[in-house]
């Protein structure tokens, strides 16, 4: 037995990496794009690589001017729940232009149809959908899969916010291998 002291955000990052291990392990491959590396990457690939110009788009609104080094962008922002137009100057050096989403989802589609392949090739099931998978409970998942799931279960539940509609409102153990894993806040 060990004891093991961790901050919340750190915990966070825990269930996320466990949730990955079992999702790959249960063949959703696709969740590889999801990570912060790989989207943050993406969308800075598809992002224009250029001096702002006058029209161009950001993720604040669009460029209206530009006076010396400072641009002036039109957005508009939510203020006691009415959205009001707001022009502000931005030094030019903070602008970024928007993201080129029709590249961005073509490369993903592109990234997609690749991770099907592989997955399919390595678990030797060329039946499994494009949005499918294996179940956690299905005999070809390793065990360890499902004790990744069940300890981030365990981790999700207790941080429930008493909502019963949602995933952690409940522990449902899949592992044949009991986890003994217990939580106190110090």
């Amino acid at each position: 037995m060990y004891k093991v002291t961790l901050e919340k955000d750190e915990i966070f990052l825990i269930i996320t990496a466990l949730d990955l291990y079992s999702r790959l392990g249960i063949g959703q491959f696709g969740e590889i794009m999801d990570h912060p590396t790989f989207e943050r990457a993406l969308y800075e690939y598809c992002s224009p690589k250029k001096i702002p110009e006058i029209g161009d788009s950001t993720p604040q609104g669009k460029i209206l001017d530009i006076k010396g080094n400072k641009v002036l962008i039109n957005g508009s922002v939510s203020k006691e729940g009415k959205w009001q137009d707001v022009k502000e100057w931005k030094k030019i050096e903070d602008v970024k232009l928007s993201t080129d989403f029709t590249m961005y989802h073509s490369i993903r589609k592109e990234v997609e149809q690749v991770l099907i392949t592989q997955r399919n090739i390595l678990t030797g099931d060329h039946s499994i959908g494009v949005n499918g998978s294996w179940g956690i409970h299905n005999p070809k998942v390793d065990d360890t899969c499902r004790q990744a799931f069940d300890i981030i279960q365990v981790l999700r539940h207790k941080f429930w916010d008493g909502n019963s509609m949602t995933v952690d409102s409940s522990i449902h153990l899949t592992a044949d291998k009991k986890i003994n894993l217990t939580i106190e806040q110090i």
